[in-house]
């Protein structure tokens, strides 16, 4: 394999690389050595098992089209050369449109997900009077970050979600969790935005002692390789009160205001609408991106 090749940003660079393809007409300089090098990398982190999302599928046509995807650079490089950047770009745009219609499952799913936080969140209303949310971003530290694919962060919090479903350790009064896995952004890689909702009828610490509780468990699970954010902090916290938009911590029924605020911020995790898109271009086939607990009978009356 090519030298530490980072999954998370290659697949970045790649559906950049495209969306600059779709774009001109005309070649740039230096586009078939920055072909050359993005499919040769490509080639060496593909995995017929994950699912490439958008534009990256044509990376996956390429990488089976080309005869020479197997040779050296100067080879691969000759070959692309041969085609041409008119018929690339013409092949590219051919499909195209079909590569697009995942950006728009993308988007009803964020839609669909909406619907099931405000449901889900006003289910859990319905049965405790109150609640303790704590909200954590868990990823990797980036000197690791080449290192882990995505396929280690589902596995990493397949360990961590099993923990909460049997009400392990920390996890003993959880009655809702929530989680949402993306790429990019200021994590720089592969991270997932965690919720655990407490009855607080038998809670034992804060937001913040218990999100802290969680990095340390991520830091565990993942050895080290892992890092963590408690979304509960002095300045962030503060921030969101300034502007009566809090929707951590203790939340009452009885509080109009909180109960939006804890809504709007769960529904956060599911449709976070930032300006860099983090969707994944990459996962395990299968895998959602998204998903909640079930809520537990015995909290009927919390």
């Amino acid at each position: 394999m090519r030298d530490s090749i980072n999954q998370e940003q290659l697949t970045l660079e790649i559906e950049n690389f495209l969306k600059r393809l779709k774009g001109r007409s005309k070649e740039w300089d230096g586009f078939y050595s920055q072909l050359t090098d993005l499919l040769l990398d490509f080639d060496d982190i593909y995995d017929p098992d994950d699912e490439y999302t958008g534009y990256l599928q044509f990376f996956v046509i390429l990488r089976y089209d080309l005869q020479r995807i197997d040779s050296d650079y100067f080879d691969l490089k000759d070959e692309l050369e041969m085609i041409g950047y008119r018929e690339l770009r013409l092949q590219f745009l051919k499909l195209s449109k079909a590569f697009e219609k995942d950006y728009k499952i993308i988007e009803k799913q964020k839609d669909e997900n909406k619907i099931e936080v405000q449901k889900y969140c006003r289910s859990i209303l319905n049965k405790c009077s109150r609640i303790l949310v704590t909200r954590v971003d868990l990823g990797y530290l980036q000197e690791y970050s080449s290192r882990i694919r995505v396929e280690d962060i589902y596995k990493d919090l397949d360990i961590l979600l099993n923990r909460i479903q049997n009400k392990d350790g920390i996890f003993k009064y959880v009655i809702g969790y929530i989680w949402g896995v993306e790429q990019g952004g200021k994590s720089k890689g592969f991270h997932c935005h965690l919720a655990i909702i407490y009855d607080t009828a038998y809670r034992d610490g804060s937001a913040a002692y218990w999100g802290n509780k969680i990095i340390e468990l991520w830091r565990d699970i993942t050895r080290d390789y892992g890092q963590g954010y408690n979304c509960w902090n002095r300045e962030r916290v503060k921030e969101h009160r300034s502007r009566d938009e809090l929707g951590i911590g203790l939340i009452y029924r009885r509080d109009s205001t909180q109960v939006a605020n804890f809504i709007r911020a769960m529904e956060y995790i599911a449709d976070p609408h930032k300006r860099t898109p983090q969707y994944l271009r990459v996962k395990p086939r299968g895998r959602r991106v998204f998903g909640k607990g079930q809520l537990i009978a015995q909290y009927d009356r919390c």
